[in-house]
């Protein structure tokens, strides 16, 4: 029985089983790519093919339990489970025009139309327990069994109940429920770019990402640990999965930072905190941006500005984090001839840049993301042509379709059940006594209402894909932010950063236990040392709250003295966080410096001013100082540990 709770996992089929989820994975990437750039379908009837593909192959590829055989084909219950959800999307297609046309909740529901109703909605809670597990399912039930007795509760909380028929109609047959938001942005613009991750990959610019990395860090002190973080933050932008990038990238940096010295622990959380943040970094960012779009309205180009330099904050913080933990270890860079130079990787891939260059052209021209992901996926092949070695043949190209189609499964469960809870929320009008009630427990603080969505965002977010922690919680909590008089693009760009962070917070940080079984570390541990890493990036959400000078928001003195504060606030943390500068510093400095780090990055003449005094009061003798100081104890022991 535990092992149903534990969730399902993804077989490795092989023979006529393999072919088939082939030919469905590249049927789905047409149809993507259909709706993409030539045909404009109504959104239930679109979300309704997409979620027919989903479980068609969740119940094919992914099996009920972990105790299941991975390498044995379907069951005949899987079997059974993916016909019936053909036939559903059938029915769904069939029918489409009086199910698009009818008026919700007034014109009655037949016998078929609520049969393959629930049909559909008890698929989605299995795929949702397979592929993502049983915490979002939980989440899940509680909503459901809230939506049907709540009629029961207290007048505070109470509301006028629901029937099968009425709850049907809602969740299945209108956009407020599965067919709602969350999956529509997943068959749409978040398809679109996993598809072009997954081309990037298969044509070696994933590779170029990685050469260009250590190119730029290899040869620099704890460099693989630098190369893990640049080239994390490259490749987690587009594929917007901490998971996904963390086994990715961390299969190589990791064991290669624990050749040099680091601890499996530290080189696991290294790899964690990168791949994490590849969700707040743009261009690309994660698919919370693109839901953030449309929960919002803001265009996704001034989503993708305004996070520029809070995400580079982010990764600033962890490569000075890992260059004074290197300093303080004294570890050597990687071997010289392991590494090229700079041009020398520009000569040989230098192409790989244009898609990324023609997806902001298409950005700033005002195109649709996912117009851009689409065309950006044509042209990512077009230009592996240009060297034989990277050259896309057919095989590679289906490859890709294949792998977008198989990547997106678990995203798209977890955004089908999301919208079961939002459902759920619209209807029985919780979300309204949700803002109530945690505007009267924070007092109409700001503060603490932030710091109130902050921890309902992070403990939402465990052990679940970012985008069903930012959908709860901008469902639950961002009214209250708007509430308090927090902008609607700080309000949900805050949400954004903590549904990511969520992904390295203990005890169910996704993206530490990936990095566990690849470090053969404690996840747990692995996950706080990640959040340590990964320090500014719980601080900055709470600073550009306040002062959106470091959203780009404000004239251009501002923004240009808040991004250098900001960057020598950066560093005054990451000191502070190793206790390491030129040499070590005491206890009461990496006080101070904590102190000044956060008032440098919080914009203001007044504490910029008292922040770089005080820096420089703990700093400034260590920079006039000649040389830096070596630990005595310099090398790793035998089992790489420091």
């Amino acid at each position: 029985m535990s092992k149903f709770f534990q969730g399902g996992e993804r077989r490795k089929l092989t023979g006529w089983w393999k072919t088939l989820v082939t030919l469905i994975g590249v049927a789905l990437t047409f149809y993507g790519i259909w709706t993409a750039l030539f045909v404009k379908l109504d959104p239930w009837l679109h979300r309704s093919v997409f979620l027919t593909f989903i479980l068609i192959l969740t119940f094919i590829v992914y099996s009920p339990s972990k105790s299941s055989q991975e390498k044995m084909g379907p069951s005949y219950v899987d079997i059974f489970l993916a016909v019936l959800g053909t036939a559903a999307g059938v029915y769904f297609v069939l029918n489409a025009e009086r199910f698009i046309t009818r008026w919700p909740q007034v014109d009655p529901l037949s016998f078929m139309d609520v049969f393959f109703g629930l049909v559909v909605f008890l698929m989605v809670l299995e795929i949702t327990r397979r592929t993502v597990g049983f915490p979002l399912l939980v989440i899940v039930l509680i909503f459901l069994v809230y939506s049907f007795l709540g009629k029961y509760l207290p007048a505070g909380f109470s509301h006028r109940g629901m029937t099968i028929v009425r709850f049907v109609d809602q969740m299945i047959y209108t956009l407020d429920g599965v067919f709602g938001t969350p999956i529509g942005v997943t068959a749409t613009m978040v398809y679109m770019f996993v598809l072009f991750g997954a081309i990037l990959d298969k044509s070696g610019g994933s590779d170029f990402f990685f050469k260009m990395a250590t190119a730029l860090a290899g040869r620099s002190v704890g460099g693989p640990a630098k190369v893990a973080v640049i080239s994390s933050g490259l490749y987690g932008s587009i594929s917007g999965s901490p998971t996904a990038n963390v086994v990715t990238t961390g299969a190589f940096t990791i064991p290669l930072m624990k050749r040099i010295g680091y601890s499996p622990v530290f080189a696991g959380a290294v790899e964690a905190a990168a791949s994490t943040g590849g969700g707040i970094l743009p261009p690309v960012m994660g698919s919370a941006a693109f839901l953030m779009v449309e929960f919002t309205g803001i265009s996704y180009l001034s989503i993708i500005i305004a996070a520029a330099i809070p995400g580079i904050l982010y990764y600033i913080g962890i490569l000075l984090q890992v260059h004074f933990r290197a300093l303080s270890k004294d570890m050597r860079p990687m071997e010289r001839e392991d590494i090229e130079s700079p041009v020398t990787v520009l000569k040989k891939n230098w192409y790989f840049l244009l898609p990324f260059i023609l997806l902001v052209w298409l950005l700033v021209e005002g195109y649709t993301p996912t117009f851009a992901g689409a065309i950006v996926s044509f042209v990512t092949i077009a230009v592996s042509w240009l060297r034989k070695e990277t050259r896309m043949g057919l095989d590679k190209i289906i490859e890709s379709f294949e792998e977008a189609a198989l990547s997106i499964i678990v995203v798209a469960s977890a955004c089908a059940a999301a919208g079961l809870v939002i459902g759920g929320i619209m209807f029985t009008g919780l979300g309204n006594k949700a803002t109530s009630l945690i505007f009267r427990a924070a007092g109409g603080f700001k503060l603490v209402v932030m710091l109130f969505t902050a921890i309902v965002c992070i403990l939402l977010g465990m052990g679940m894909p970012v985008p069903s922690a930012y959908v709860l919680t901008a469902a639950m909590a961002g009214p209250v932010l708007l509430q308090v008089g927090l902008p609607l693009l700080q309000s949900h760009l805050f949400i954004v950063y903590y549904a990511t962070l969520s992904a390295i917070t203990p005890p169910v940080a996704v993206a530490a236990f990936a990095a566990s079984g690849l470090a053969k570390a404690n996840p747990n541990q692995i996950g706080f040392q990640a959040m340590r890493l990964a320090f500014v990036g719980f601080l900055i959400p709470f600073f550009f709250s306040f002062q959106p000078a470091l959203l780009l928001v404000g004239n251009v003195g501002e923004i240009i003295l808040a991004s250098l504060t900001a960057i020598v606030g950066v560093i005054a943390l990451a000191v502070a966080m190793e206790g390491w500068f030129r040499k070590g510093i005491s206890g009461w400095g990496r006080l101070i410096l904590l102190f000044a780090g956060l008032i440098l990055i919080y914009p203001g003449v007044l504490t910029d001013l008292i922040g770089l005094v005080l820096v420089v009061l703990v700093l400034g003798p260590q920079v006039l100082s000649r040389g830096i100081q070596r630990p005595v104890v310099a090398r790793s022991n035998k089992n790489g540990s420091v």
